[in-house]
Order: C-alpha cells, then sequence, then structure tokens
C-alpha cells in the first residue's frame, strides 16, 4: 500500500526548495460540499503545477478540466438531500 506522506514528500518540494508548490491544509472538523469542492480545487492546483513542471500536458490539462469541475461545485447552490 502506498504511504500517501511519503509519495508526497518525494513528490513535493519542501516549501523552502520551491516556494510556488505549498500543499493546502485540509480544513479541519465537518465542512459542507462547497468547502469541500473548494479544497479539492486547492490540491487539484497543486497537482497541476506539479504535472506542468514535469512536462506532463495532457495530465496538467485533465487536472486543469477536474480543477474546473471543483470550482463550479463551489459556486453551485446546496440542494437539499
Amino acid at each position: 500500500m502506498v504511504n500517501p506522506q511519503k509519495l508526497s514528500e518525494s513528490v513535493i518540494p519542501s516549501p523552502q526548495q520551491k516556494p510556488g508548490i505549498t500543499p493546502p491544509r485540509p480544513p479541519a472538523g465537518p465542512i459542507s460540499p462547497a468547502e469541500s469542492a473548494r479544497y479539492t480545487a486547492d490540491m487539484l492546483e497543486v497537482l497541476r503545477k506539479i504535472a506542468a513542471g514535469q512536462g506532463q500536458g495532457v495530465l496538467a490539462h485533465l487536472l486543469e478540466l477536474a480543477q474546473a469541475e471543483a470550482r463550479m461545485l463551489v459556486r453551485a447552490p446546496e440542494t437539499p438531500g
């Protein structure tokens, strides 16, 4: 099983090395669907920057599309379940 912490440490440089890529902090406690989508959009931006920096254009584009979807969910009115 992959350890996400070790994976992120190996892929995401420390802030001292590259200040432009800083993973967002997860929200504390229960969050709304909009807050969840906002956090997801922030994470996708970090991943997109990594992919683009590695010359992975198609992957960066797909992450950008996913980020656009997450942003639409942030703006969408919440509907009762």
